[in-house]
């Protein structure tokens, strides 16, 4: 026994007289989309969670409870007192209050642009307002957003309203044409185009090599008297008329700015082309908006759906709107609609009945190789002798930061 005490009292000094060595590196842990920074909570999200009625700032919180006891006819006139109060045309000052209070400044200045569209019909300012508030609204996922406003009930605005705005402003700026008597002549698009510029597109896509036509007193869709006339038609589903549709296209702001904007992007543009068309009978193409690359990547959107599934949900919305449309069937497979998928996932993860619902439609696509992930899917959803290849979307800031990163070609 005490042989035994004696070998545990020698094995114990030794471990005590053992040098200890630092353990080695901890393994590198594995990131994901989550991580990345687009998905990372905003700097104002603490605020929108645990204050959203702004009750904390001696400003925001009695012009919330002034804003809703007001009617909503009357709202605007509040809006425009304490934006001009406020010194909100002010950038600086916007992005200040916004880190104080984001929905209610959202609020304010939606009120406002809405005002400049309806009632001043200026789409100038509308669009200028508009713009001070889509960086202020694209730092909160649509559902958050939602959220935090109460639906409407806390502050009087939802982000489909938010959304529905920003379709009008588009709509209305097709500019070109000659104006007329009860409007200024809007020279450019939103995305800055004039009729010299619209000649050259709709004369590089005419193989004959005629030139352009021009439009007529009565029109031809959205191009105006005078302008270039263009040489095919597009219609674009609203989502004010399809609800389904609405689910699909959320949070315009939150998703324009990361890598999965261009399906924002070509949104905006058929919105604002003279192609467009609010006629569908007369319509050669039907755009089918959606965000779902960077609504299925921010996880939480669509319950039950990431990157790693085919998503059940977003399939279900696509095949409502495509039952409730009666313009689907006008050709074999939906060989007249187009849609724009901006991921890796194609058009299987938001769709993954395509091939029964659309297999003959136009996919416009910034990643055409097989999704991996997706076992029971064999077939990538890019056909060559339809599809279009795009480029991902990359904003001013990503190009000079890869600018700096290139190496010389020598």
């Amino acid at each position: 026994m005490h042989g035994l005490r004696r070998l545990g009292v020698l094995l114990a000094a030794d471990a005590a007289a053992r040098p200890v060595f630092a353990a080695g590196p901890a393994p590198p842990v594995k990131l994901t989309l989550q991580d990345d920074p687009v998905f990372q909570p905003q700097k104002y999200q603490k605020n929108v969670e645990e204050d959203p009625e702004c009750n904390h700032d001696p400003l925001w919180g009695p012009f919330r409870k002034e804003l809703m006891a007001t009617e909503p006819e009357s709202r605007i006139d509040l809006a425009y007192e304490k934006t001009i109060e406020w010194g909100l045309e002010n950038a600086t000052k916007v992005d200040e209050q916004a880190k104080i209070c984001i929905v209610g400044l959202v609020t304010l200045q939606y009120l406002f642009g809405k005002f400049l569209l309806e009632e001043a019909g200026s789409v100038e300012a509308a669009a200028h307002s508009f713009r001070l508030m889509d960086s202020q609204a694209g730092a909160l996922h649509p559902d958050l957003f939602d959220k935090a406003a109460g639906y409407g009930r806390i502050w009087p605005v939802t982000a489909d309203q938010v959304d529905s705005l920003r379709r009008a402003i588009l709509k209305a700026s097709t500019g070109g044409g000659v104006g007329g008597a009860d409007r200024r002549r809007r020279v450019r698009s939103a995305f800055g185009l004039h009729d010299g510029d619209w000649h050259e597109v709709w004369d590089a896509w005419r193989p004959a090599g005629q030139e352009p036509g021009i439009v007529g007193p009565a029109g031809f869709g959205a191009a105006t008297e005078g302008s270039p006339k263009p040489n095919f038609r597009v219609y674009v589903y609203d989502p004010d008329e399809h609800p389904a549709l609405r689910n699909l296209s959320r949070g315009a702001a939150f998703c324009k700015a990361n890598q999965w904007g261009m399906e924002v992007a070509l949104h905006d543009w058929f919105l604002a082309c003279p192609c467009r068309t609010d006629n569908p009978d007369e319509a050669y193409f039907f755009f089918v908006p959606h965000y779902t690359a960077c609504l299925i990547n921010h996880a939480d959107t669509f319950k039950g759906c990431d990157t790693k599934q085919l998503c059940g949900a977003s399939t279900e919305l696509f095949e409502q709107v495509l039952r409730d449309s009666r313009h689907f069937r006008r050709t074999d497979g939906g060989a007249d609609h187009l849609f724009v998928w901006g991921s890796g996932m194609g058009a299987d993860g938001p769709f993954a009945s395509w091939r029964r619902w659309v297999p003959n439609a136009v996919f416009m696509m910034t990643e055409t190789e097989l999704w991996n992930p997706y076992d029971e899917v064999v077939l990538p959803s890019f056909t060559p002798h339809k599809d279009i290849v795009l480029p991902g979307r990359l904003t001013i800031d990503d190009m000079m930061a890869l600018g700096k990163l290139a190496k010389p070609l020598e």
